[in-house]
């Protein structure tokens, strides 16, 4: 209910969510109709830790943390990995670490995150993830775990995992003003502060991390990322990821590092970079090839920053003319008559509606994140989420030879599994070949949007429904 909800003095977390639901009968956490609860993480680590929990669903709330009340020059000073003021998450999700219980079937819908000095939403170890609709602003400003605006990192499958069918979806966002601005505790540098990253799918050994590669695939659609410290989109150290219809514009603003690029794959196989609208800074790098396999590049429209290292057949190099281009939260991003991007994107089965629900023209398509022409009546909203129960709507590394794509320096790190932690509870496939090797993309498996299964527990956000317990140090 209405309030603002902080932890318990001495508390580690605001929430903990340990306790699972079932398949088609998710536990979901959601504002009592009509009130605006604030999830206020202090001095603790986690606004809101999914800790080995699945079946859940996290809706229409507000996490915000203290950064507004940090000065750069008080988070240099107290920089430590130790406390959570200067550290801590809005919403993440983990291993239990008594059971090992990894988190899966964890749906993050219509949020607003913002100001946590760690990063904005994000998972480590888990299988099963749909962020839609968020909006995700102003975090990882004053962690030392150089963390980022969306993370899924080291993800793993609970079951036989099969890269033609989407696990993990990553869609409908607005993401912005996400920086590091104090350094990397690992190499003592500047690192990440990325937009959306999704990181080491693959060899986690070398960064510290254990299991296999991760098999499922991941879909990075829809999304807006705008003016944040490293890239607007990224995948690195990973695979099977399609980054599809995506409007990155003026990203790698941080001046404390080289710029990353808008929209890039890093040391990843079997990536699928198409549709994207990428408007970069003066001397922004534009995209990558470095150490990449089967990784395509096509029917993105570059403008601005540094010629692109790989060029597809179908790419264009030339102003998107965006409606509204700005760096404030009321961009709308949106195309102009006689843009590039207007008509001229490849059709794709598993994406056929943009950021705001219209449905994209079946025959020619626009690229980006806004569809200029649509099929149908748009409903005309943008997915900010701002409205109690609206409707759907930690990183670390192997080393410094990470992200970035014109020198191989950088790295992105929440370091969560080095953070104290109590652990008490418990379609058809698109044949998109644009350089005529890439195999098809994925079947959807599900749709984007997983509505909420009958007989779903909606939990009312009041005090007494937070589980708060002491975590034992690590």
């Amino acid at each position: 209910m209405n309030g603002t909800y902080r932890e318990r003095p001495g508390g580690t977390d605001v929430m903990v969510i340990s306790r699972s639901g079932r398949a088609g009968a998710p536990i979901t956490f959601q504002a009592h109709p009509g009130h605006r609860p604030v999830i206020n993480p202090v001095a603790a680590w986690n606004g809101i830790r999914v800790s080995g929990a699945s079946h859940i669903v996290i809706r229409g709330l507000e996490v915000k943390g203290n950064s507004a009340d940090i000065s750069l020059s008080e988070a240099e000073r107290g920089a430590s990995t130790k406390h959570g003021k200067y550290n801590g998450n809005c919403i993440w999700a983990e291993p239990n670490k008594s059971s090992g219980a990894r988190p899966h079937h964890i749906d993050i819908i219509g949020n607003t995150v913002h100001h946590c000095p760690g990063l904005g939403i994000g998972s480590r170890g888990a299988d099963y993830m749909t962020i839609d609709r968020n909006h995700v602003h102003s975090t990882s400003w004053y962690t030392v775990f150089a963390t980022s605006g969306i993370s899924i990192l080291a993800a793993q499958d609970i079951d036989r995992g099969d890269g033609r069918t989407y696990k993990i979806r990553v869609t409908n966002n607005i993401v912005h003003d996400n920086e590091t601005k104090v350094k990397w505790e690992r190499c003592k540098c500047y690192s990440d502060g990325n937009g959306i990253i999704i990181d080491t799918l693959k060899d986690k050994a070398k960064a510290g991390e254990s299991g296999p590669d991760y098999q499922g695939r991941v879909l990075v659609a829809n999304n807006v990322s705008y003016n944040n410290g490293g890239s607007g989109i990224h995948s690195f150290k990973s695979q099977h990821v399609d980054i599809l219809y995506n409007t990155t514009y003026r990203n790698g603003r941080s001046t404390r590092m080289e710029s990353y690029a808008n929209v890039y794959a890093h040391d990843s196989t079997d990536v699928k970079i198409l549709n994207n609208v990428a408007y970069g800074r003066p001397g922004q790098a534009t995209n990558s090839r470095h150490k990449n396999v089967d990784v395509t590049y096509d029917y993105n429209v570059y403008y601005g920053g540094r010629a692109p290292e790989v060029k597809g057949p179908h790419d264009i190099i030339a102003d998107p003319k965006i409606v509204e281009p700005g760096d404030n939260a009321e961009a709308a991003f949106r195309l102009r008559k006689g843009s590039p991007a207007i008509g001229s994107a490849k059709p794709m089965a598993q994406v056929t509606t943009d950021i705001t629900g219209a449905r994209r023209s079946a025959d020619a398509p626009d690229r980006g994140a806004y569809a200029f022409t649509t099929d149908g009546k748009a409903p005309g909203t943008n997915p900010t989420a701002t409205a109690p129960g609206a409707g759907p709507t930690a990183e670390t590394k192997d080393d410094t030879s990470s992200r970035n794509p014109g020198t191989g320096t950088g790295g992105d790190a929440d370091g969560q599994n080095t953070n104290p932690s109590d652990e008490t509870g418990q379609g058809t496939g698109n044949d998109a070949r644009a350089n005529g090797d890439s195999e098809p993309l994925a079947e959807t498996g599900a749709s984007v949007t997983v509505p909420l299964g009958i007989g779903a527990a909606a939990l009312v956000l009041g005090g007494a429904i937070f589980f708060l317990v002491r975590r034992k140090r690590s």
